[in-house]
């Protein structure tokens, strides 16, 4: 079961508009950005700075801004990169504590993912969503599933799969061993395989 954390689907028309249609846009804004700065950011303070900074950002460049891209697109992409640079910023470093059992992990995790680091135990097409409901349904639950990751392995899940932030520079950043990285990587992506079974596939095969 491969997880690859996105955004969900923007509901209905959120393109740029005029200027006097942002205000009304940037409570709703706002929220969806906190959800997901609070689940990269583990942090509530620094996710309230970082979103905040992404709205004034908003706000300012607004009017440069003739892209095709939504609303929330392009104030979610503003976010990730002052997400990045405050994680690569050289005063931000996290160390990582594992749990005792992690050193006794055996080499049997190699197996479950291939070179590209993706689960070979693909999803079947019949639990996939199938329509947009349904895919902002499975986003929901799986934000939920991020949110029970311990903090620094939720952590490290959302610098890799929504930051999009390689193995090496993430174990630069947050004070790690390659090893102890995959483990951690490991053990978020069987926390959520878990917990996608039960809050979403069963949920969904038994509707």
């Amino acid at each position: 079961m491969t997880l690859t954390y996105s955004q969900p689907p923007a509901q209905g028309n959120d393109r740029p508009g005029p200027a006097d249609d942002l205000d009304a846009q940037l409570p709703a804004l706002r929220q969806r950005l906190l959800r997901h700065a609070r689940l990269a950011l583990r942090d509530g303070s620094v996710a309230e700075d970082l979103v905040q900074d992404t709205l004034m950002a908003v706000v300012e460049q607004r009017d440069r801004h003739r892209g095709a891209a939504s609303l929330v697109t392009w104030a979610t992409a503003i976010l990730k990169n002052k997400i990045a640079d405050w994680y690569r910023s050289s005063t931000r470093r996290r160390m990582v504590q594992l749990a005792p059992g992690d050193e006794n992990m055996d080499q049997t995790i190699d197996a479950l993912y291939d070179a590209n680091g993706a689960y070979t135990d693909p999803i079947p097409a019949w639990q996939q969503p199938d329509n947009l409901m349904e895919q902002r349904q499975m986003m929901t639950a799986l934000d939920r599933c991020v949110s029970y990751l311990p903090v620094q392995t939720g952590r490290i899940f959302m610098m890799h799969q929504w930051l999009g932030f390689e193995t090496a520079e993430i174990c630069e950043r947050v004070g790690v061993t390659a090893e102890n990285c995959r483990k951690i990587m490991h053990r978020a992506r069987m926390a959520l395989r878990d917990c996608m079974q039960r809050d979403w596939i069963q949920t969904k095969a038994s509707a």
